[in-house]
């Protein structure tokens, strides 16, 4: 099998019509053939699949490899051709841990897609991250026996029956996560590209695009011109995006590069199938905003506290609904960034 087995562990906008709710997705025709597989509660990360002529194409896999099996099956319901590609929109373990699934399933014959940089930041990152995890998982789950054996939570509140409950579940879910996780290959990508990628299908052109660093520095995206839908990846969510491995000044041109795609639907990374560009347009309009806010505060000679009192992107409020988390994470980033802290 082709992969580096590895120990590991991890973490609405208008939409079409939901033709099935699966036992992990909730499974949205998008256009002819093309499918999102929307996360459904605890799963987290959204994924898509193409369905051609002679085969499927499979975006993102998601962090268990059992999500990804629970995607295989509910293929498998819409139709018997195989899966022979998966696209990687980029390294994050939510996008990319299920990999294994696929091959083990379809075989060999399964080309994986991704930026160069992606595969690299898959070995470089991903792997030991993953590794540390599992090293800090038995000590996380020995806090939350404890603190049910206590009748507290972790922060040493007294449970109450909702807490206890959620707790409870909590411990359930990890304990599976860590057994499944044991055995857990992670498949690196087999076919990498630098700019742009089309896959020349008899029935579609399905293009593979790296527009430059945003979410990340190997961030791509699947776009469909003949049935004028995007598949973002992370560039695009219902909130703002996830900031820690990202490059928040140069982030505004990627989205203006799939904002000059011609779409009518984006297929998203987290949150529901969007239509139209109402969501994009917003948070192009956020990010050139906070990244000349921190600018400015740098150039001022703030420090970063001030800066994060002095900065007010309240307005922005209303349009992400984890603006008071992602908002100073943003800043945060931004900062990290135009200092120079970040290094490839």
């Amino acid at each position: 099998m082709r992969g580096i087995a590895v120990l590991a562990l991890t973490g609405v906008l208008l939409a079409v019509p939901v033709a099935a709710q699966g036992q992990s997705f909730d499974i949205i025709p998008v256009a002819e053939g093309v499918y999102a597989a929307v996360g459904r509660t605890g799963v987290a990360s959204n994924g898509a699949f193409i369905v051609n002529r002679d085969d499927v194409l499979v975006v993102d896999t998601h962090f268990r490899p059992s999500w990804a099996r629970d995607l295989i099956a509910e293929i498998r319901k819409v139709t018997d051709k195989p899966v022979r590609y998966v696209v990687n929109t980029h390294w994050h373990n939510d996008h990319t841990q299920g990999n294994q699934a696929y091959v083990n399933v379809f075989g060999s014959g399964v080309e994986y897609l991704a930026q160069h940089t992606a595969r690299e930041d898959i070995l470089g990152k991903a792997i030991p991250s993953v590794k540390q995890s599992l090293e800090n998982l038995p000590g996380q789950l020995a806090r939350m026996e404890a603190a049910l054996a206590e009748g507290k939570d972790l922060q040493g509140n007294a449970l109450t029956a909702e807490t206890r409950s959620r707790l409870e579940q909590q411990l359930a879910s990890q304990r599976s996560y860590l057994e499944e996780l044991k055995q857990v290959q992670i498949t690196l990508p087999t076919l990498t590209f630098e700019r742009s990628l089309i896959l020349h299908k008899p029935d579609r052109a399905i293009h593979i695009y790296f527009f430059g660093k945003g979410h990340t520095r190997g961030d791509v995206v699947v776009y469909l011109p003949k049935e004028k839908v995007v598949i973002t990846g992370d560039l695009l969510t219902n909130g703002i995006p996830f900031m820690r491995d990202a490059y928040p000044s140069q982030w505004p041109a990627v989205l203006e590069s799939i904002r000059g795609l011609d779409w009518n639907h984006a297929i998203t990374g987290h949150g529901g199938v969007q239509q139209g560009k109402g969501q994009i347009e917003k948070l192009i309009a956020y990010m050139k905003e906070m990244v000349g806010a921190v600018r400015d505060a740098i150039a001022k000679g703030m420090t970063l506290e001030a800066a994060r009192s002095a900065i007010d992107m309240s307005k922005h409020k209303e349009s992400f609904p984890n603006y008071e988390t992602g908002n100073r994470q943003a800043i945060d980033r931004t900062w990290a960034e135009l200092t120079g802290q970040i290094k490839d």
